[in-house]
């Protein structure tokens, strides 16, 4: 009988990654299988509400059974039971756990037991797929057995379907130059930075629009300043749109922003691991990026400065845009190649 590979993850059906890893497996004939995680709890408070979904989840994975167990982190103390279960144990890392706790916690003894449980799963996990280098570093640095790297990015048929033109005219867009923002419009994902951006550019640079997709918790927010700043104008929002249609609006911009600013993720942030950032470069789009972990070091199309200089870094380009030439565009391709290499090394395949 063929292997078994469950691939565990505490939201699947909004997992990107583990959807594609799934895909993947299947077209290389594995007997692959995803967990499907029991209907979360009712009720009120939300942090109660929480810890009894992890405990459900925790039981879950325990009682679970594979030859295989592809475990996709976030949150990690899920895949603490997998250490002691008979077959083999890949430890998939997006991104560090602990980040996400710091910052909603500060430095506090949960956000400290998250690194501690981080370390835990490094350790005893046989295979660590990392997202990006500086991931794979760090698991290097704690006793990781074997490390592969697996970026985040887009399928290779990823790209727009419809002509820039006509996207632009439906846009209302003319002659200017388009920046995009595409994502969560949230303080982790850089808001507060992003009004700044779109304050001091238009206010520079008369022929910039902006085109922000998405939505957020900070949206409201984002509509007061730009109607107080007389900004409507210039900016055109569009809310959450589909996957589907994505490239169409990257397509449609000339330039586009990734205004993070200096948090706890900052040093494990990197173009393989922001799925958005694979997908303006697959599309061919110039990024203004933080000059932070691994895109402190990426190359044109890649501009990265610190995150008080973005502004300039915009406006310099909008005055002198630059070619972005021939370059690799990413592709999951790459990442299927790697998980094949990966799973014919466990004799799966």
């Amino acid at each position: 009988m063929s292997k078994t590979v469950l691939l565990i993850g505490s939201q699947p059906e909004r997992m990107t990654r583990l959807k594609r890893t799934f895909a993947s497996l299947k077209n290389l004939g594995v007997n692959v299988r995803v967990m499907r995680p029991y209907r979360k709890p009712d009720g009120k408070p939300r942090i109660i509400k929480g810890v009894v979904r992890y405990l459900v989840l925790l039981v879950q994975v325990a009682i679970s059974k594979a030859d295989v167990y592809h475990f996709f982190n976030v949150p990690d103390v899920i895949g603490l039971p997998l250490l002691l279960k008979r077959g083999k144990v890949i430890y998939d890392v997006r991104s560090p756990w602990f980040s996400s706790i710091k910052e909603s916690l500060g430095n506090s003894t949960l956000s400290r037991i998250g690194g501690l449980i981080e370390r835990i799963m490094t350790r005893g996990a046989d295979i660590i797929l990392a997202a990006n280098y500086p991931i794979a570093y760090r698991a290097h640095r704690w006793g990781a057995r074997r490390i592969t790297m697996v970026p985040n990015y887009p399928p290779s048929d990823f790209g727009p379907r419809r002509d820039r033109t006509t996207m632009r005219d439906e846009l209302g867009f003319n002659d200017e130059q388009v920046v995009l923002y595409l994502g969560k419009i949230s303080k982790i994902e850089g808001s507060e930075l992003l009004k700044q951006i779109i304050l001091k550019t238009c206010s520079t640079v008369t022929s910039a629009k902006f085109l922000v997709v998405g939505d957020g918790p900070e949206k409201p927010s984002l509509d007061s300043f730009i109607e107080h700043h007389n900004l409507k104008d210039r900016v055109v929002m569009t809310g959450w749109v589909n996957h589907d249609d994505v490239a169409d609006y990257i397509n449609a911009a000339d330039i586009c922003l990734l205004p993070r600013k200096w948090d706890s993720f900052s040093p494990y942030t990197a173009p393989e691991n922001i799925t958005k950032a694979a997908e303006y470069l697959a599309v061919g789009r110039p990024i203004i990026a933080p000059k932070m972990g691994g895109f402190a070091t990426a190359e044109f199309p890649v501009i990265s400065v610190d995150p008080a200089d973005m502004v300039e870094a915009l406006i310099e380009f909008l005055r002198s845009p630059r070619p972005i030439g021939d370059y690799v565009r990413p592709s999951w391709d790459e990442s299927n190649r790697r998980l094949k290499s990966v799973y014919s090394k466990l004799a799966v395949l």
